[in-house]
């Protein structure tokens, strides 16, 4: 068993490997850095700060050459063959990103929390990453639309009138996120997020957003004027 401390100096070479200083993981998602990002994402930082979580990763995905370390209120992904995001997952891998969202459900798990993978062209930082927040009114509005679209439906994908061109579906308990994501076919331009608690707290909603991110109107911090 690998022991924490060569675990995160690993982690720490793998980031710097991908171009990533491990000193911006409590940085926001939004897009800062890109003009036509930001004009795309529509989304401003939060005038305050997310409560940062402890740093920590897991040893045996240390072992398997990856693994999943908070900053902020999110989950950070490395290691070798990652990836950068959902463009990145395959089947060798998919395995990998549903760990990391069982870790981000350790932050959020219940009613009322949202997590989140924005797509390429509408985020900040080129390493995987997944949000795990409570949610504001217009999550509030949006999970109980899906609720009413997909609960009792369980594994059909439903879609019409969701932001984003996106698509839902329901799976019982807290399934394979990525792999169920994929089930509903190419996902690289996709935000993925997941819904745990769902239905009467009997599984979770799976939502694809194409091409855009809707992570900041979730969160409730989205400014239309940026």
């Amino acid at each position: 068993m690998i022991s924490k401390l060569p675990a995160l100096a690993f982690m720490t070479l793998s980031l710097k490997a991908a171009g990533i200083s491990p000193e911006l993981l409590d940085g926001d998602d939004e897009c800062r850095e890109s003009e036509a990002c930001s004009l795309n994402a529509l989304q401003l930082r939060s005038a305050a700060e997310p409560e940062e979580a402890p740093d920590s990763t897991d040893a045996d995905d240390a072992e398997l050459g990856g693994g999943w370390t908070w900053g902020g209120d999110k989950v950070w992904g490395w290691g070798s063959g990652v990836g950068t995001g959902v463009e990145s997952i395959n089947s060798e891998n998919v395995d990998f990103y549903d760990r990391g969202a069982r870790k981000a459900l350790t932050h959020c798990g219940g009613a009322g929390c949202a997590l989140i993978v924005n797509p390429p062209h509408h985020r900040s930082k080129e390493v995987p990453h997944i949000h795990s927040f409570q949610y504001a009114s217009y999550g509030q509005h949006l999970h109980e639309k899906l609720e009413k679209m997909v609960c009792g439906s369980g594994g059909n994908w439903h879609h019409g009138g969701l932001p984003c061109h996106g698509k839902a579906a329901f799976f019982p308990g807290f399934p394979g996120v990525f792999t169920k994501a994929m089930t509903s076919g190419d996902i690289s331009h996709a935000g993925v997020i997941a819904w745990p608690s769902s239905c009467g707290g009997s599984g979770t909603i799976i939502e694809l957003a194409y091409h855009c991110s809707i992570e900041h109107q979730i969160r409730g911090d989205f400014n239309p004027n940026h």
